[in-house]
């Protein structure tokens, strides 16, 4: 797993900070209702344990917390929101499972290792990665889950206020299959194919970037068991045509795990759990999610 995160952010690292180089393959995304990603919802067990780590550790300001203990937004610098969900039971990661998993940014590593210490949060690595663009290590939160630590030296970074959310991927055990889901059934375009076949960004039509998708070899779908046990973290989509979205879905043979009037949750071939709920501004996010 080491060199699968090194890689990732290698690669993540390069687009945000050249994204020149990435270039736009194909202009417009499929036809059909048009997807953005609205949240990442990080699902917890314990909503005291969480927000103890993701606010009073990492130091996340709470956006919204009219929903606790059930659900916190947590406030970020970017255009989507991480959203703390309790859940009643978490699905383990064995190594190589497919996974949706994020980083987050630091002004200084060394500092950010220090400050995690004295707050007494565990690694999961014992030394810091070196790569081409920087420098990386990965802590856990109260549940187990890998967050990706990352302090990019490649090019001058103006300090920022911390907890930066840096980006978020996919890990699939088949990249073929992942393109057709994610660009020929949810629409995401396809910003660069150079970095197949162990890395595809996707984005939107604007040409911004969205998320990427991570092939490693050996890595294996889930038997997803939703909703009883619930995956470590969940993309939330926002849709144009909530109807439309859940019909273009069942017409590919996704599975539907349940869908209302406001979302739907369904499952991408390799049985990584997402949610998509009808268009509204982002603003209203708390408020637009029910499930």
């Amino acid at each position: 797993m080491k060199d699968y995160f090194a890689i990732i952010i290698f690669v993540c690292c390069l687009l945000f900070t050249y994204p020149a180089i990435a270039g736009t393959v194909d202009s417009q995304s499929m036809p059909g209702p048009s997807l953005r990603v609205l949240a990442l919802r990080v699902n917890v067990t314990d909503m005291d344990k969480a927000l103890g780590f993701y606010g009073g550790k990492l130091g996340f300001e709470v956006a919204d917390r009219r929903q606790f203990p059930r659900r916190v937004v947590l406030k970020t610098q970017d255009s989507f929101q991480l959203i703390l969900y309790k859940v009643a039971r978490l699905r383990k990661i064995a190594d190589k499972d497919t996974e949706v998993s994020f980083t987050i940014q630091v002004n200084d590593l060394e500092t950010a290792i220090a400050n995690m210490k004295a707050k007494g949060v565990p690694f999961a690595e014992t030394v810091p990665r070196k790569e081409g663009v920087g420098n990386a290590i990965s802590i856990l939160d109260p549940f187990g889950r890998r967050i990706s630590m990352m302090h990019q030296t490649i090019a001058k970074v103006e300090p920022f206020k911390e907890p930066r959310l840096y980006n978020f991927g996919v890990l699939v055990p088949d990249m073929i299959a992942a393109r057709e889901f994610y660009h020929d059934v949810l629409g995401f375009v396809i910003r660069s194919e150079n970095y197949l076949p162990l890395d595809l960004p996707l984005g939107y039509t604007d040409n911004t970037f969205a998320f990427m998708l991570h092939y490693r070899t050996g890595v294996h779908a889930i038997a997803s068991q939703y909703p009883k046990v619930s995956p470590y973290t969940m993309i939330v989509f926002e849709s144009s045509d909530l109807p439309e979205m859940i019909k273009t879905l069942k017409e590919h043979g996704t599975k539907i795990v349940s869908s209302n009037g406001d979302n739907a949750v369904f499952e991408d071939p390799f049985g990584n759990v997402a949610e998509v709920v009808q268009g509204s501004k982002m603003s209203r996010v708390s408020a637009r999610l029910h499930h």
